[in-house]
């Protein structure tokens, strides 16, 4: 594999580490706080949360956080995660309800959701990569 495409694929070798976590171990953090506060806040103060923070956080921000992610020099491999991260919380704090409450989340199948908002993580998050490598390549010239 060429240096180039290395690079693209998992981004600038110095402090790989240290940007997995705080892209997508952040992002990761933030998700799944909103998704609990929803789940079990119990309605107190989650008309903000449920309105406002959560769409923006499962469907808005992926794009976001992967164009970002690639302007500080993260692979594509981090993109991929940040587009996922979103369907897997949303599956685990919903097998999570299913364990402690017993209560199902809706009609749909777990599977079917998680897969959808996979896509749509996906698709985002790779928008928002190409955007911002393109920022990137716009700024060296």
């Amino acid at each position: 594999m060429s240096a180039i495409s290395e690079r693209l694929l998992w981004g600038r070798p110095e402090r790989r580490t240290r940007h997995w976590s705080v892209f997508v171990g952040g992002f990761a953090g933030v998700v799944l706080v909103l998704l609990l506060v929803v789940t079990f806040g119990g309605g107190r103060g989650s008309g903000l949360v449920y309105d406002h923070l959560l769409p923006a956080a499962l469907f808005y921000a992926p794009p976001v956080v992967a164009a970002l992610s690639a302007v500080r020099g993260g692979g594509l491999l981090v993109s991929v995660a940040v587009g996922l991260v979103p369907a897997l919380s949303f599956g685990v704090v919903a097998l999570l309800r299913r364990v402690v409450t017993g209560a199902a989340t809706g009609e749909s199948p777990l599977w079917t959701l998680v897969v959808a908002f996979g896509i749509v993580g996906l698709v985002g998050a790779s928008v928002g990569f190409a955007l911002g490598r393109g920022a990137v390549r716009l700024r060296e010239r």
